[in-house]
């Protein structure tokens, strides 16, 4: 009767369940590592602080941005040129020479968005900001003359203007610390207005304007 009984439990559904789960996971892992081999032998080859297993340095970006941040420049600064980060599975890469952001940036090929950009499709759609491949080229081809030099030298003393006024608060902090960040997103989103809708933060409803700013801090 025992001997029935232990058969009766190794055979419920949960047992079987249990049993086909483990080896299913372990299968998956190996899986899901082997599609990963390329990425794992390139970040080898760059430099980095050492992480913990598994979570990497998951818990260096828990708490809030300013120590984030400050915690992200400390681990990194020992490394010339560029270092790297694990934040779970998820590889980041941090540059300092000016000459790879340059090229980095400058790029046509290598412009495909951060996987956290995802959010911003149900309001910004398939736009520049979060579009890629051939329709971020031809997208961008259609901005192209409105960044003309000839064009934006219209604009210098438009961004003169909003310079002087940076400048004039940032020194009103002098001696303490403070986030840079509001004050240089409040003078991006005042000429963004004035070069491409003709309009300023004095002639703009109040409302807008703050939805404006909002939209920078995100």
């Amino acid at each position: 009767m025992e001997v029935l009984k232990k058969d009766a439990a190794m055979g419920s559904p949960s047992s079987v369940f249990y049993f086909l789960l483990l080896p299913t996971l372990v299968l998956w892992y190996i899986y899901w590592r082997l599609s990963r081999a390329h990425l794992y032998r390139l970040a080898g080859r760059l430099p980095g602080p050492r992480g913990l297993p598994i979570v990497g340095h998951l818990f260096d970006v828990i708490g809030p941005a300013s120590s984030v941040f400050k915690t992200v420049i400390r681990k990194s600064a020992p490394f010339e040129h560029i270092a790297k980060m694990w934040i779970g599975p998820k590889l980041v890469v941090f540059i300092y020479d000016p000459r790879d952001v340059e090229l980095l940036l400058s790029s046509h090929v290598y412009i495909d968005k951060a996987s956290e950009y995802k959010f911003f499709k149900p309001w910004l759609g398939d736009g520049l900001l979060i579009s890629t491949g051939q329709k971020w080229r031809s997208h961008r081809k259609l901005i192209a003359p409105t960044f003309h030099l000839n064009v934006l030298k219209s604009f210098i003393e438009l961004f003169n203007e909003n310079s002087r006024n940076v400048v004039r608060k940032l020194r009103a902090e002098d001696g303490r610390t403070f986030d840079c960040h509001d004050y240089m997103s409040e003078a991006t989103v005042e000429i963004l207005l004035e070069t491409a809708m003709g309009v300023s933060k004095k002639t703009q409803d109040k409302s807008g304007f703050e939805y404006t700013m909002a939209v920078m801090r995100m």
